[in-house]
């Protein structure tokens, strides 16, 4: 039986099925997934648990091993396969359709693959099977559009109390990574604790965590802040920071930038492209500033020489990579 994973907590109070597929390339919400139906498990007297890690020799006789071998402290247990790669090969395939054919109510096998789950693992024959004789839980990343959403609940949950631009500069500086925003929440957490939380705690807090990083570059480009950008630059590159990281977040910037321009240049209000374009406020001034400042030529041949600095790091293309992104910043912020 196929659910959603907002699903999952109303359907493990209704009791547990037979066995569990968890599946998708989300590993903090497959983790998380996976948790829930082990708290359910305990609730239910599944006191043992037998972690089964399937690599390339994985013995998949070792599977029905385990369900005949019996528990040392309960009746129950649960099997915790993980399957990282979601493709278990011809023997892994026969051995959990016959485990689904014929499942033990005494031993709980939960599933979890969380580094390949494609179409052809979706609609194979053993994944089928599993379908039909437990639950199947298929986890899709979380999309851009979302993620503001996805932050503000998770914050909420904790007991923080966000401003829209907190959650926009978290979601802005986290991309979609959701292990890395929840280690930011807990942090955020730790050094609030629970209530309001504006966009200068989030710049605080993120401060405090690193001193040099690609978006304070960005920042500074965009304000015009030649010095303070030059210094950014050196302190990444001393920290080992790899420059398609770099230019990653600024590609990023000016796409932003370029669009924000190209919309007030046809009528949009500011506070029209702000919304649309979900630029909070503390950056207004500066994202305002850099489309006054830079022309339309002057952005493509930024768009260039990012372009260029990314062949240079690559090996593609002659010249320091480092020392081409010093001149884009000197290029950019000048008047």
């Amino acid at each position: 039986m196929p659910i959603r994973i907002q699903q999952l907590p109303d359907h493990l109070q209704g009791g547990l099925a037979p066995l569990y597929l968890i599946a998708g390339q989300e590993p903090l919400l497959v983790e998380e997934s996976r948790d829930l139906v082990f708290a359910a498990a305990k609730a239910e007297g599944f006191l043992e648990r037998e972690l089964l890690q399937v690599s390339k020799d994985f013995d998949w006789q070792s599977l029905a091993d385990a369900g005949m071998a019996p528990s040392l402290f309960a009746s129950r247990k649960i099997i915790d396969l993980r399957m990282p790669k979601g493709k278990p090969g011809r023997d892994g395939s026969k051995a959990l359709t016959e485990w689904a054919a014929s499942p033990d109510p005494d031993t709980l096998l939960v599933i979890s693959c969380e580094e390949q789950w494609d179409k052809s693992s979706r609609n194979s024959k053993w994944a089928g099977a599993l379908d039909k004789a437990g639950v199947r839980l298929d986890i899709w990343p979380v999309k851009p559009a979302d993620m503001p959403g996805w932050i503000s609940g998770r914050l909420q949950a904790v007991g923080l109390k966000p401003e829209r631009e907190a959650v926009m500069m978290l979601s802005e500086r986290l991309e979609g990574n959701l292990l890395a925003a929840r280690q930011e929440i807990e942090k955020l957490l730790l050094i609030k604790g629970p209530g309001k939380l504006t966009a200068d705690d989030v710049h605080k807090a993120v401060a405090d965590s690193a001193q040099f990083d690609s978006f304070q570059l960005s920042d500074c480009m965009l304000a015009g802040r030649a010095a303070e950008g030059l210094r950014m630059a050196s302190g990444l590159r001393r920290a080992g920071i790899a420059i398609q990281l770099i230019t990653g977040a600024l590609y990023r910037e000016f796409t932003l930038l370029e669009a924000f321009r190209a919309g007030r240049a046809a009528g949009q209000s500011e506070q029209h492209m702000f919304r649309r374009l979900n630029i909070w406020q503390a950056k207004q001034g500066s994202m305002r500033a850099a489309a006054s400042r830079l022309s339309r030529k002057r952005l493509n041949d930024v768009f260039q020489a990012l372009s260029m600095i990314d062949r240079q790091s690559k090996g593609m293309a002659s010249g320091d990579e480092w020392h081409s992104l010093d001149r884009l910043v000197c290029a950019v912020c000048a008047a």
